[in-house]
This record gives structure tokens, sequence and C-alpha cells, in this order.
């Protein structure tokens, strides 16, 4: 509880610390929404593969980015952008502002539509399946809940109320995840094909939408808020599409690092089957491999999801001490989440190369695709390092660094996917994914090097971590070949499942055991972790 004095400078100091204080409390909210809907995210893809067949899950995936952009900017890039502006202006000219925004959004967002629709034949041809047409053109309705779901994101964040995007982001996940869920379950059992699969999907998440603009209204309104309509008589609409096209500007520049996933998607969806038909597949089999080359998606986003996720919680602390101009605790705090990133990351990696086998058949019914898959998970690792350095550069103030490195890193998957898949087939593009992410991961190091004069502290840790990567290595492969031997993978998927999580516990049980008893982390540090740092001297009491 903060006193609030009774000076005039001591009411505004006391303000100022309350309103901070509840500005990083809505962070963290939006920290939580965000992980809870990266993980449904990520997970129903599964179900939804199991039901409609690598066929079905081809076509999703193919119309995916495109919505998958849309929701993305609509979430971390013009409400951020958006919210800045109405903070720093005053109550008329923030409803103006507002007004304009939402007139100029509104524009794009049915250029955006129309264009989706009008080019989605040329878009099917491009992507080599003019089948697509129809599921393209519904996906481009999506673009018309963009002025809705920014707009009303940014007014509630740029009054400090973070609680409205928090709960109509979930709420958006839950809705759209289910309504797939049961439409793909409908059509199933009427007997529908992969492309009326994708159109049911796409309706799914245009409800999904739909939902989170009637939440956000319903705050906005109850809070006594509007989108400033009132001043649009006033309002020139030159003045609101010149301001809304340096807010797009704005908006994806803020994003990349959240889009970097669906840029590489973008790379794929354009490229993959016409560069595997020169592989020499046909139409339908490109398709196919295809949609088993897809599953290695959720692996990737879990798999990052797990690795950055602790690792970006040091992020504001790195800020801060740099803000402090204390240089000594920023480099420390840098050290830790690059190695949060590194241990988490590089364990999950190892951890699914081992048990590719039974956890494909886990997951997705069958064994294919295991060798493409093992490829594609090598890039977890580099992938969660490149998004750690990413955001310890917008700790140092060095927005536009993550930019450069993740246009490089798109040419670089373009370029590789041209020269490999060719050669390799969809291997070839998983050889892609990991070449350009171990670019992106190197170069966010080296401008790290750049901005803080040193990417570690010391050396001894990262040899800890490699030890628990090679303690890892044996004994989840130990664990893999006695399960093998006692109960045979591959015969039946219920096994594989038996096999793949008790592997995936010996393993995690192993990489726990060296955290607590190798020099990964000092004692100082692990006093900054209060929770687990009572869980390492139980630990290690017991060991004694």
């Amino acid at each position: 509880m903060i006193r609030l004095d009774r000076s005039v400078g001591g009411r505004r100091l006391s303000i100022e610390v309350n309103h901070r204080k509840t500005f990083l409390g809505g962070a963290v909210l939006l920290s939580i929404a965000a992980l809870i809907t990266k993980i449904i995210s990520a997970g129903y893809r599964i179900p939804y593969q199991n039901m409609t067949g690598d066929l079905g899950f081809y076509v999703y995936q193919q119309m995916y980015p495109f919505y998958g952009f849309m929701a993305i900017v609509s979430l971390y890039g013009f409400p951020v952008v958006l919210s800045r502006r109405l903070a720093s202006a005053n109550q008329r000219d923030a409803r103006t502002d507002a007004a304009a925004y939402f007139v100029g959004l509104m524009m794009f967002s049915i250029l955006a539509a129309l264009f989706m629709i009008g080019a989605a034949p040329w878009l099917a041809i491009s992507m080599g399946d003019p089948q697509l047409t129809g599921v393209l053109r519904i996906t481009g309705f999506s673009f018309l809940f963009l002025p809705f779901l920014s707009v009303t994101r940014g007014i509630s964040q740029g009054q400090g109320d973070m609680v409205p995007t928090a709960v109509s982001n979930v709420g958006e996940q839950l809705v759209r995840v289910s309504a797939i869920l049961i439409i793909t379950y409908l059509l199933m059992k009427s007997g529908a094909d992969a492309y009326q699969f994708g159109t049911g999907a796409i309706y799914g998440s245009l409800l999904g939408s739909f939902t989170s603009v009637v939440i956000l209204c319903l705050f906005l309104f109850k809070r006594g808020g509007s989108f400033g309509l009132t001043e649009l008589k006033k309002l020139p609409i030159l003045s609101g599409i010149r301001q809304s096209g340096h807010l797009l500007a704005q908006s994806v520049f803020i994003c990349m690092n959240a889009l970097v996933l669906i840029f590489f998607q973008f790379a794929d969806v354009f490229t993959m089957i016409h560069l595997l038909e020169g592989f020499g597949m046909s139409e339908g089999q490109a398709y196919q491999v295809k949609g088993v080359f897809d599953r290695g998606q959720p692996f990737i986003q879990l798999g990052t999801i797990l690795a950055t996720t602790m690792a970006l919680a040091l992020v504001p602390a790195i800020a801060q001490a740099q803000a402090n101009k204390n240089h000594t605790s920023a480099l420390a705090y840098q050290d830790m989440a690059l190695r949060l990133a590194l241990l988490l990351g590089g364990a999950a990696t190892i951890g699914l190369i081992i048990i590719m086998n039974p956890v494909n058949h886990m997951l997705f019914t069958d064994e294919q695709g295991s060798s493409v898959l093992r490829i594609l998970v090598l890039s977890i690792a580099p992938c969660s390092i490149y998004l750690t350095t990413a955001a310890i550069l917008q700790g140092y103030g060095k927005v536009r660094w993550p930019a450069f490195i993740i246009l490089i890193g798109v040419v670089v998957k373009l370029i590789a996917n041209v020269i490999l898949i060719p050669v390799m087939g969809a291997m070839g593009s998983s050889l892609a994914t990991t070449i350009a992410f171990v670019l992106m991961a190197t170069l966010g190091l080296c401008f790290i090097k750049r901005a803080a004069g040193n990417i570690y502290t010391h050396f001894k840790p990262y040899g800890a971590i490699a030890g628990t990567f090679a303690a890892l290595i044996i004994v989840a492969t130990l664990s893999l070949w006695l399960l093998d031997g006692w109960i045979g993978m591959g015969q039946t998927r219920a096994l594989d499942t038996v096999i793949a999580l008790t592997v995936s516990v010996i393993g995690g049980l192993a990489v726990l055991i060296c955290l607590f008893t190798l020099p990964i982390f000092t004692a100082s540090e692990w006093e900054q972790v209060p929770k687990l740092n009572r869980l390492k001297r139980v630990f290690s009491s017991r060991k004694g």
C-alpha cells in the first residue's frame, strides 16, 4: 500500500507509482493470456489433423498464414501503436484519433478483403493448388474484423486497462478452436472432403473473431468508452487514411517477432508445392507431403513457447537495469535469459529428435515423415535463441535490428527452399528452416555483443548445459532402446504413446537433476527464483 503524500508533488509521485504498478500488472496479465492462447493455438492442430488427415491439414495450413497475419497484427501491432498515441493525447484528441484510425483501418480492411476475394484464383494458382480458391475467398472476410479488434484494444490499452485485450484474446481462441473442432467433426461425419474441412475451419475462425469483437465492445461501452464516431463529421477522410497507413507500417514493424513463424509459413505456402512437383511428385503427392511436413508446426510452436516463456520474463529486468545505467546487472540478466533459452530449447530439440517416431505416431496417427520432422525440429533451439536475442535487443532500445534479422532470415529461407527442395524434397524445406534460424540466432548474438559489449558473463555454465545435453541424449536413448525391446515401437498407437510419454518423463527428470546439481545457475541467481530455489534445497538435502 502506497500512502498519498499531502504535498502536491507527493500526490503526483504516488499516482505515477500506482500507474506504473497497474501497467506492469496489465503487462503480466497480457503475457499470461498470450501464453494460454499460444498453447491452445498449437494444441488444437493435433486433433484437427487426426480428423481431417494430412490432406485436410495441408489445406488448413495453406490458408492459415493469411488469417494468422490478421490476428497477430490486430493483437500485437495496431493496438500497441494506437494505445501509445491515445495515451499521450487529451480526451478530445484521443476520440478524434480513434475515429480517424477506425475509418482508415476500415478502408484498409475492406480493400484487403476485396483483394483476397478477387485475387483468390491467382493466389491459389501461385500456391500450386487452384482448388484453394474458395477457401481463400472466405479467408478474406477475416480482415473485416481488423478495425474493430484493433481500435477497441487500442482504446482500452491507451487507458492502461489490459483486461479487455487479455479476456478477448483468450475468449476468441476458446470459441475459435471449439468451433473449428465441432464443425470439423460434423463435416467428417457427413463425408466432407479436405477443402470443405478448410472452409469449415475458416467459418470457425470468423466466429472466434466475432466473439472477440463482442467481448471488447461490451467492455468498452460498459466503461463509458466509444470509438469517437461522433467526431467523424469533422474528420477529413484523407487524414484517416494517412494516419492508418502510418499505423500499419509501425504495427507490422512492432510485431515482427510475433510474425516470424507466419513469414516462414508464407515462404512454404508459395514455394513448396511447385518445388515438390519439380522434385518429381504429382500434385496429389505434393499436397500429401506438404500436409505431413506441416505436422512440424505444433512441435515448433510448443517447443519455442516452452523455451522462451521463462527467458523472456527476464527482459523487463534487462530494460530496467539498462535504464538505470546498471550495465553489470543488465549483462547478468541477459546471460540468464540466453542460458534458459539454450537449455530449454536445446532439451526440447534433443528430446523430440530421439522420440520422433513414437511421438509422431502418438499425435498424428502414423510415423510418416518422421525423418523430415527430425530435421525441422532442429530449428527449435536456434528459433528460441533468436526470439530471446530479439527481445533483449528491444530491451536495449535496438528495435530495428530484429526486423533486419528477420528480413535476412526469410530471404535465406526462400533461397534455400528453391535450392534444396528440388534436390531433397520436403527434407529440403526442413533444412532450409533450420539454416535460416541458425543464421538468425547467430546474427542476434552478434548484435547483442555489439549493443552490450559481451554475450555472457561466465563460460562455465554453458559447459554445464552441454553436460546436461549429453546426459539427456544418453538417458533418453537408453530408455527408448529398453522400452523398444520390452514393448516394441510402431506396433500400435497406444504402445507408442506409452513409450513417448515414458521417455519424455525420464528425459525431463534427467534435465531437472542436472539443473539442480550442475553449475548452470549461480547461488545468487537461484535466489531470484524463490520457489525453484526451495525445490532445489529439498532435492539437495535428500541427496545429502
